[in-house]
Formats: structure tokens, sequence, C-alpha cells
């Protein structure tokens, strides 16, 4: 009895441990299918993080709204956030509370809702933000100990909630609407407005008041969480603990689909719908699994959660921006989904794949090749989001370097050799290492640049299959083509180009033609050769170069690069099929579409994102099918289907925004903000102006900017990352600035302008400039005045000018009377004496001749009246008395002339100066002789030694040297 009693436990023991081990092995097996849908290597839009050292903020993020400019603002715990696409800001509340809420409306009001706060920020005419509370129009103690949740702008008026109240402000004042309880969430479905409670039901707004809307079911475990449009008749709701639910208007049902059993364990938070590509998708945040976006058949198209690349999985707050990609407001940091973007991305976080390389899709799978060997996935065009794990497909071990479907085969180039691969197995066909590219030759026959030259294929019974190596070259050979002429180009990676000639049979090499450095190339390395629009182009660095068949050499293939703008510096050209080629340059990608032999189409811009993460010199963009083109990553891989690609890049329907006006001085410390509404007028001292500008549209890469002052510069400003700029002591004049967006492909955005007018400095101002006509006139007054009486003063000082030169000329003709009268007079005396002389002569020579006739006279009476005759003679000669008195006298004429010539000449004597004074009469030595009783000889001795003392040269004469003495 004991004995089967403790068998009877044992047993019993036994099956519990069996059904508890089952149980744990269910629950096991429950949460792996469960992980391993959260799990799947699902492809996934791009995601930009912002953690709080990049925007300045605390981590936790409660919502976010975007005004109509574009700009972004989120509610953070440190205050609100501004984000333009170019820079952040943060600004805090008078009380430095945490900012719960945001909405902007229409004319650019920030509302912002806080701890016992409520208000809006708004830019002034000065480009300032201001903060202006809206407390005072609440009821006293009616907001005490609340916070404000949530703030939507519906119409005119802005409606906001606390968790006791909801409250809506018409721009005059608040009204408030009681709830039976407490709110939990408000939710805006075009105008209507439905708010949930904490204590169950859904009520909508009405005329001020709160109506219940029927069936919804009170008995849930969680709050409802999000309300969103699902059809005409019917919303989605969900829950934070129950899934989601279908809401007719009267019945609310359980909607059972894989998403709403995975938001049960993962606490549903927020919730907004997008339109991508004329497809509803439902965007939803939880607290425990990040993001969730699914459709509306409940299918999940991508989940988005830390191991796939967001900071944090716990999520606040949802919004989509313009242009229907997300902002993600998270406890830690932002996230920025491209969810509205061509581009998928499939990122192997694990390492498990690799380094794709190259990729194909054949037989309805995806074939993927990469550094670790060749993988393989299921491949569904329409639901690709959910492409299964990667399988890697045995054998193929090692590096993968192309994948090519020719003629329905699917031929692998490998390290290894080339595989031809199929659905259920592979097979090598050729040993020779290194596939590198695969080239057809002929209908079967094809050419294979390998490692150790060139492989020929030849089809044998509709399989292609290994033939040979064609001898006569064994140089590695990456990249060739075959022109139109059977030549073969092959490039080397170090020793440049090659042209080879073969025999009809592809056996052998018959001419080998080596391009170098000397033959055209910028460099002998890196030289690859493409086919272009039924041309051979050769990559060599700055330009792409062509083949002249004619004169046989290399030369620039000009029209190309000029149609390839940057482009031309290319290294790398990957052909698609129907005129279309993809141009890799440096980190660059772009697309050209080529149409009757020119460049039809260039388009760049969309292709920002692979910045950066393109192989370096192994990139390849490879076509797929249906227009779906696969873009091989460092990491992964990108997808992206054609007919979704951005238009042109839309740069151009944008405009940049001016942010701020800023006016400095460079003597004083001063700092105004100019209005941006108006023409304002700087202060000449206020003279140095800082511009800072943004352009807030967040789907562009590195966006730089021109900007050009007009008045002051004549050119635009090279592209610059720099999104302000400053100009220093800027002249007075009237100016306009000028500035627009350009991205990394020379697409400009419309130009906006700014005018503002640099008064000028006070000393040229209206005022001054009337003061200085005033000035001016009364200075021309004044020297008109002046002028006057300096001309009457010059006409009198030459009228006295006058009178005395006339009264100079009357005294001059006075004295030149006067001294000719003297000189007259001088003569006159000397002529008188010379008559006198010569009388005496006569009665001289009379009484010689009476003293010789008296000689020889004897009468008395005769000898007596010759003594009487004698004496008479004797009588009436001159005496010594009168020579005397005519020296006196002609001195005394001459007085003037002997003192210049004894002030002049020491030496002279008085006998000299009277010499002088004759001479200048002009008298001849004869009759000077005569008048000083001296004989002729001494007359000209007297003047050699008279010449002497007045230093007479030669050639000048002594009269006229005396006469001209004055």
């Amino acid at each position: 009895m004991n004995i089967w009693y403790k068998r009877d436990s044992e047993m019993k023991k036994n099956i519990w441990h069996r059904v508890l081990l089952f149980s744990i092995l269910f629950l096991l097996f429950k949460s792996a299918m469960a992980e391993t849908l959260d799990g799947k290597n699902l492809l996934l839009p791009h995601v930009e993080n912002f953690q709080k050292g990049d925007y300045g903020g605390a981590n936790q993020n409660w919502d976010a709204a975007q005004a109509k400019n574009g700009v972004l603002y989120f509610a953070n715990s440190s205050g609100l956030l501004e984000y333009d696409g170019e820079s952040w800001q943060l600004f805090e509340l008078p009380g430095k509370q945490i900012v719960r809420s945001v909405a902007v409306d229409s004319s650019g009001k920030v509302f912002v809702g806080a701890h016992e706060e409520f208000g809006f920020w708004q830019y002034n005419a000065e480009g300032q933000f201001e903060y202006h509370s809206l407390v005072h129009l609440f009821e006293s103690e009616e907001i005490k100990n609340q916070d404000f949740w949530k703030i939507r702008v519906v119409g005119d008026n802005v409606y906001f909630q606390s968790f006791a109240s909801l409250y809506v402000y018409d721009y005059h004042g608040i009204q408030k609407t009681s709830a039976p309880s407490n709110i939990f969430f408000f939710f805006v479905l075009d105008e209507r407005i439905l708010v949930s409670l904490i204590d169950g039901g859904l009520f909508e707004l009405k005329n001020d008041q709160l109506i219940e809307l029927k069936g919804i079911n009170r008995n849930l475990r969680g709050n409802i969480s999000i309300v969103l449009p699902y059809s005409e008749n019917k919303l989605l709701i969900g829950t934070d603990l129950d899934g989601l639910f279908l809401y007719d208007g009267s019945k609310m049902e359980e909607w059972s689909t894989e998403v709403g059993r995975l938001l049960r364990k993962h606490q549903l938070n927020r919730g907004i719908t997008v339109d991508i590509h004329n497809r509803r998708l439902y965007v939803v945040g939880t607290i425990t699994k990040g993001v969730l976006i699914f459709d509306s058949n409940g299918n999940l198209v991508y989940q988005l959660s830390k191991s796939s690349g967001l900071l944090n999985n716990t999520v606040l707050g949802v919004l989509a921006d313009k242009h229907q990609n997300l902002w993600i407001s998270l406890d830690k940091g932002i996230a920025n989904i491209h969810l509205n973007s061509p581009f998928e991305y499939y990122e192997d976080r694990r390492g498990d794949i690799g380094t794709s390389y190259a990729a194909a899709v054949y037989s309805g799978r995806l074939y993927l090749g990469t550094n670790h060997g060749l993988f393989v996935a299921n491949w569904d065009k329409d639901e690709h989001q959910l492409l299964s794990d990667f399988e890697f497909v045995k054998g193929t071990e090692g590096q993968v370097w192309s994948l090519q479907e020719i003629d329905g085969q699917l031929l692998c180039g490998h390290n290894k050799g080339t595989f031809r691969i199929s659905i259920n197995d592979i097979d090598k066909i050729s040993d020779v290492s290194g596939g590198w590219v695969i080239k057809r030759a002929g209908p079967e026959l094809l050419i294979q640049g390998t490692y150790i030259g060139l492989a020929v294929y030849k089809k044998v019974n509709g399989l292609w299959i290994y033939s040979h190596n064609i001898s006569g070259f064994t140089e590695p050979t990456e990249y060739l083509e075959i022109d139109y002429k059977g030549n073969i180009w092959a490039s080397h990676a170090y020793k440049g180009l090659y042209r080879l000639k073969v025999d009809s049979k592809y056996e052998r090499v018959t001419e080998v033609r080596l391009f170098s450095q000397q033959d055209g190339l910028q460099s002998d390395y890196n030289i690859n050769v493409f086919e272009v629009d039924e041309q051979i182009v050769i990559a060599s660095g700055e330009n792409l170069l062509s083949f002249n068949y004619l004169t046989k050499q290399l030369e620039e293939f000009q029209y190309l690069n000029e149609q390839l703008k940057e482009f031309k510096a290319s290294h790398k050209i990957i052909g698609s099929g129907e005129g279309q080629y993809w141009f890799f340059k440096d980190d660059k990608v772009a697309r050209v579409q080529f149409k009757n032999g020119k460049v039809d189409k260039l388009d760049a811009s969309e292709f920002l994102f692979f910045k950066g993460e393109n192989l370096s010199g192994y990139e390849n963009i490879k076509k797929l099918d249906d227009g779906y083109y696969m873009v091989c990553l460092d990491d992964g891989f990108a997808l992206f289907k054609q007919s979704m690609l951005y238009d042109r890049t839309k740069i151009e329907e944008q405009k940049v925004m001016l942010r701020e006006v800023i006016s400095t001085s460079h003597l004083l410390n001063a700092r105004n903000n100019i209005r941006l509404d108006t023409t304002p007028e700087v202060p000449q001292r206020m003279n140095s102006l800082e511009f800072k500008f943004a352009l807030p549209d967040y789907r562009y890469g590195n966006v730089k900017y021109q900007w050009k002052l007009d008045g002051y510069e004549t050119f635009w400003s090279p592209p610059s990352i720099s999104n302000k700029v400053k100009y220093n002591q800027i002249p007075y004049g009237t100016y306009t600035f000028q500035l627009r967006a350009v991205d990394d492909y020379g697409n400009f955005s419309k130009t906006i302008e700014y005018t503002f007018k640099i008064l000028p400095p006070w000393y040229l101002s209206r005022f001054a400039i009337l003061a200085y006509i005033v000035l001016i006139l009364a200075l021309w007054y004044v020297l008109r005045l002046f002028y006057k009486r300096k001309l009457e003063r010059q006409k009198e000082k030459y009228f006295q000018k006058l009178q005395a030169e006339n009264q100079k000329h009357i005294i001059k003709l006075k004295n030149e009377h006067l001294q000719a009268e003297i000189q007259n007079k001088s003569k006159e005396l000397a002529s008188y004496t010379m008559l006198v002389t010569k009388k005496n002569e006569l009665l001289n020579d009379l009484k010689l001749r009476l003293k010789i006739l008296d000689e020889h006279v004897v009468a008395k009476n005769a000898r007596k009246e010759l003594t009487s005759i004698n004496k008479l003679i004797q009588g009436n000669i001159s005496s010594e008395d009168d020579w005397r008195i005519f020296n006196e006298n002609f001195d005394k004429a001459n007085d003037v002339f002997n003192q210049i010539l004894k002030s002049r000449y020491k030496d002279l004597t008085p006998n000299d100066l009277r010499f002088c004074a004759l001479l200048r009469l002009n008298m001849t030595s004869k009759e000077i002789a005569s008048l000083l009783n001296i004989s002729e000889r001494s007359v000209e001795v007297k003047r050699y030694r008279l010449r002497k003392k007045l230093s007479l040269n030669n050639k000048q004469n002594l009269v006229s040297f005396l006469m001209d003495l004055n």
C-alpha cells in the first residue's frame, strides 16, 4: 500500500514536472516567436539622432511642433528648443520649468505648457524671441499644481489640457471645460475634439460640453492613448496596455493584428498618421520598444528601436513635418526618421554579412555578394520591407566581386574563381581566381577580367563554361571594355591603360599598346575604363578621356566633360540600361540620363545620404527589377525605387530664411537687433552688420550658402557651410543683402533679399548738411564782403601805387631833365671853357706876334702902341683863378656821377674823376687835350690808366661804360 502510494506520488510528481517543463518550453517558444517577429531584419529608413550635447538641453523631450516657416520646436525638460536646420537654441521659461507641450499657430506664435504656466513665444520685428505669459487670464488658484501636457491649435482656437481640465484660448480669453474625472489625453481629428479619461471612456467636446461616445469599453486595463482616423466611418483607438481597437461609432472591437499583439507588451504612448506615396501609414511610439510603423491592414512596415538606431526606446512625442518625415521626442534625445524618402537601409549591425560588393535578383531571390561570401534572401518586390534573414550560400566563403545575370544564368565572380548560381545549387565553372568583371564579346562569347589576365567563356549546350585564358597578357584586370572594332581596353591599377588586339578566336593577343602619363593620362595609377553611350570613356583624374581613332591618341572628352560639370572628375561609371549611368566622384554620386548622345538630366542631391558610406574604389549601384536599385554600402546596403526619387532636388523651390540681423559698433561694445519686416535705417556708429540665416528643410545633406551685398560687392561669395556672415564698417548708403542656398551639386534655392540703409555720419546728416548750407552762405557773404573790401583796398592801393609811379615817373622825368640840363650846362661850360681856351690861345698868339713885331718896330710911338695892345691882350687872357672856378663848377655839375665813381672805385683821383666827366661828355681826345692844356698823347695815356683802374677788358668801350653808369 505504501509502495503504491509512493509510486503514485512519484508518478504525479513526474507528471507535474513534465507539465511545468512543457509550460516553460511553450512560454519560451512563444516568447522566442514574439522576439523573432520583433527582431526581424527589416529595411529601415534613415535615422538621424540628436543628443543633448547637440541641442544644448536636457535628455527628455516631451513634444514637438513645426512652424509655418519650417522651424521646429521641442518641449524639453530644460525649456523650449528651436531648430532651424542649422543651429539649436534653448529658451527658458521665466520660472525655468519643464516644458511639457508645444504647438505653433499660423502666425508663428509658439504656445507652451508647463507647471502652472501657459503662454507663447513670438519673434518681434527685431528678430528677438519674446515670451508672453497668459497665466493672468486664469482665475486665481485655478492652475495651482497643474501641468499642461498637450496643446493643439484648431482653427482660431488653441486647446490645451492638464489632468484636471480642458481649456481653450481664443486669443482674447481662456475658457475652462471640466471633465467627470481626470483627463488622460485629448485628440484632434479634423475639427473634432475627443477626450479620454483616466477612469475610462471617450468623450467629444460639443458646445463646451464633454459628451461621452457610445460603445467605448470602460473595462480596459489601460487608458486610451491614441485616437486616429482609420476609414470614413471608423476610428483606430489604442490603449497603453490593451493594444488596438476599431470603433465605428457604436461599438469598439479589438483589431487583431500582429502589430496589435506586439503593442500589448510595449505600452503604446503616442500616435499619428502619415501619407507616403498614396499610402496611409500609422506611426506609434511606445514606452519600451521605440517606434512602430504599420499600414491599414496591420502589417508591420518598420520597427525602430535602440537596437536599430534610436538613442532610446521610450517615445514621449511624435511629429510628422511638412514633408512627412518624423521627429521623435525621446526620453533621451531626438530622432529624425526620413520616412518620406525613397531609400531604405539594411544595416548589418552584428557584422554577420560583411561589406556589400555586388547584388542581383534572380528567380525571385535576392543575392548579395560580400567580403564574407554569397548570401540569399527571399525577394518580394511588393513586400520587400519584410526581407527574411539572409542565408549563407555554402561553398562561397570568401570575397565575392561580381554578380551578373547573362542569358538567364547568374554568374558569380569570386576570389576563388567563378560560379554559376542556381536556386538549389552552385556550380564552379572556373578556377581562375579573381573574377572581377565580365563583358560580352559575342552572342556565345564572354571575356572576364581576373587576377591573372583575361578569361574566355563559351556557351556549350546553353550553359556558360570556362574555355581558356587569352595568351600574351597576364596583367590583373579589374575594369575592361570592348570597342566596336573588337579591341579590348583593360586598365591596370598601377601601370596605366592597355589596348589589346586579339586574334579572331580570342586565343592570343596580337598587339599591345600601353597608354601612360606620357600619352595624356593624368597619372599611371587608378586608371579606369568604361562604356558610356556606346563610347569608350577613360577616367583619369580631373577629366574624362576618349580615344580618337583617326589620330590614334587619347584626348579630352570635351563635350561630355562640359555637360557633366564637376562629375567630369568621376573615377567610376556604372551603366544601368536605357541610357542611364551612375557617376561616382570621391564620395558623391550622380544619376545621369543620356538622350540622343547628350546629357539629358543630372541628379545628385538625392544620394547625399550615401556620403561617406560607399565603398571607396568599389562603389556599386545595381538595378534589381521593376525599377528597384541597390546601393552597396560599408555595413549593409540601401534599396530605392527610382520612381520614388525626388523630382530633381527641389532645393530650387526652397527659400532661405533670414533669422536675425545684428548691428554692432567697432568702437562701442553695443549690439542691436534690426527689424526684419521693413527697410531699416542703421546709424553710422553701428555700421557693422551680422546676418544669420538657415534653410529649415531637413531633407538635404550638406547645404551651403552664398551671399552678396549689392551696392558693396559685385560677385557672390564662394559656397560656405557657415550660416552667418558679418560685414564690418559698411559705408553709408542703401544696400540689398542677397542670399541663397546651394547644394553639393550647384543647384540653387530661391534668392531672398533684405534691403537696409546705413545712415551717414552726423556730420553728413540732413541737419548737418542744412547747417553746412547756411554756413556756406554766411561764409560766402562774409567772403564776398571781405573780397569787396579787399578789392576796394586793392583799388585804393593800386591808385596810390599808380599815383606814386606817376610821381616817380614825374620825378624821374624831372631828374632826367635836370640831368640833361646839367649835362648841357657841363657841355656849355666845357664849350665856354674851350672858347676861353681858344681865346687865350689866340691872344697868346697875338701877344707873341706883337712881341716879334715890337722887336722890329723902332718908332717910339709904335712901340708904345704895341705895348698898350700887349697889355690889353694880357688883360683878356684868363687867369688861373678862372680855371679853378671852372673846375669847381664842373665838379659840382658832376657831383653825383663823381660820388658813384668814388664809391665803386676807391683808387680814382680828383683828376681821374674830372677826366671821366669829360669822357662822359663824349669829348674827343683833342678837345680834352686842349681843355686840359695837355697833349693828345697824354690824353691817351690817361685813358689807358683809367681803363686799368676801372678793370675794363679790351672789348668794353670806356665812354659807353661811363655813360651807362648810374
